[in-house]
């Protein structure tokens, strides 16, 4: 195979029993979000590249991983790197949007960053997102819908959970006076905290100038369930800390007794590194941490809330709370893939195979789609064995033979692929046979 045309490392092509498992994915958590009454959308793909760097200052990470480019009136552009950013100029566009707005879109983002697995430079999100909201109850609502999702996807999860303000609060309270910046810093540093090692954990703290003392203190405190962290946090006169245990007590109290809570880990360690989040935080992880025999600890979705964003973006004097997720596409396709536990679906319900009776099975087939089943036939001319390989190839799970005997009798055969049974019906029985098939 000529290697003239290969894909850039970090695309790829995917066959339709790949693609098949990714629509189903798509189908599944389009359906949930559905149901938690959130709407479609569509944004652009192509952006001014000013909006693009609007979120972040010269220099961020992300802005480094931006494709950039230019059009033939020498504008500055880019692909989008995440769904947010252009939710957020569709809110500010569009001044008849009733609040709540709740929305998802499912589509592809860009980010010319480092391939591994689940982390491509074109991949697919799927993001749900709420502005308008203050309510803890839609952070309620979104871990309900994460374990329903996830479920129905067949993935056994954990969702870590944690809040911003509460931690926020408990660096400023152990650290003392410092500064926006060195906060900036101290959340990132928490958020490696199972990457690194104690020794160079200190290390980077002392970087920033916060002594080791301050960080054993934090690493305690963090290292809590919630029952201790909410005694040991007793001694700190914080706001911040008093609002982060309030809606987390919350977000409790709304969730006793559900599935949601269930799968559900407090996690005072989750910081989500990105600046935007200013509440509860979640990422999902797989409960056991493992794909067959490999330890697998990547999140596979995740979000927050995020009240500033949007207001700032706007900036039209009204207030715009957020929450949102993102469902990982490209990873949890390729855990689907490598769990092997996705069914294999056909494209096709039935495939007819004719024998000398073409214009007759061509009308049978058309019939057969009008009842709304998914029918393909034969067109080539060939031995009976070679399509009959090819249905099984293509994973059909019914297959008809319509020849001259069947014409003559007005009876026609349905088989089984798996179970080899066949079923006989009047050859104009078109209801009969699709009952059979989605049985």
């Amino acid at each position: 195979m000529s290697k003239k045309f290969e894909n850039l490392k970090g695309t790829y092509d995917y066959l339709p029993d790949k693609q098949i498992v990714r629509e189903n994915i798509k189908e599944v958590l389009q359906s949930e979000f559905v149901k938690y009454g959130f709407a479609p959308i569509e944004t652009p793909i192509l952006c001014k590249f000013d909006l693009l760097a609007s979120k972040y200052s010269e220099g961020a990470d992300i802005l480094n991983e931006t494709y950039k480019l230019s059009d033939q009136g020498s504008r500055k552009l880019g692909l989008r790197y995440d769904l947010t950013i252009t939710f957020s100029k569709l809110i500010s566009s569009n001044a008849n949007v009733v609040l709540p707005f709740k929305r998802y879109e499912i589509g592809k983002v860009f980010r010319d960053g480092p391939v591994r697995f689940g982390r491509n430079r074109e991949f697919t999100q799927c993001d749900v997102d709420v502005v308008g909201e203050k309510s803890i109850l839609a952070e309620a609502e979104y871990m309900m819908m994460t374990s329903e999702a996830y479920k129905k996807l067949g993935l056994n999860i954990e969702v870590e959970f944690n809040n911003r303000k509460l931690l926020s609060g408990i660096i400023y309270s152990v650290f003392g006076n410092i500064s926006d910046e060195i906060l900036r810093k101290s959340i990132m540093l928490i958020d490696k905290f199972a990457k690194l090692t104690e020794s160079e954990l200190f290390a980077e703290f002392a970087k920033i100038g916060i002594e080791e003392s301050k960080v054993k203190t934090l690493q305690e405190i963090l290292s809590s369930d919630y029952a201790r962290l909410k005694k040991i946090v007793q001694i700190y006169d914080n706001k911040m800390i008093q609002e982060g245990l309030e809606e987390i007590d919350e977000l409790y109290n709304y969730l006793t007794g559900t599935r949601a809570l269930e799968v559900m880990k407090f996690a005072p360690y989750l910081a989500r590194g990105i600046d935007i989040y200013t509440g509860i935080v979640w990422e999902v992880f797989l409960k056991d941490r493992r794909i067959g025999n490999q330890e697998f600890n990547m999140s596979i979705g995740g979000g927050g809330r995020y009240d500033k964003i949007i207001t700032t973006f706007v900036n039209d004097g009204i207030e715009y709370p957020a929450v949102g997720m993102s469902f990982g596409l490209d990873v949890i396709y390729e855990i689907l893939i490598l769990k092997n536990t996705y069914k294999k679906i056909s494209t096709v319900d039935l495939f007819v195979i004719p024998i000398n009776t073409k214009i007759e099975t061509f009308k049978f087939v058309s019939k057969m789609r009008e009842f709304g089943v998914k029918t393909d036939m034969e067109k080539k001319e060939q031995k009976l064995k070679k399509s009959m390989k090819f249905a099984n190839k293509m994973n059909v799970p019914y297959v008809a033979i319509i020849g001259e005997d069947e014409l003559n009798n007005q009876i026609i055969s349905v088989k089984n692929m798996d179970s080899g049974k066949t079923v006989e019906f009047a050859f104009d029985d078109y209801a009969g046979i699709k009952e059979l098939i989605n049985s």
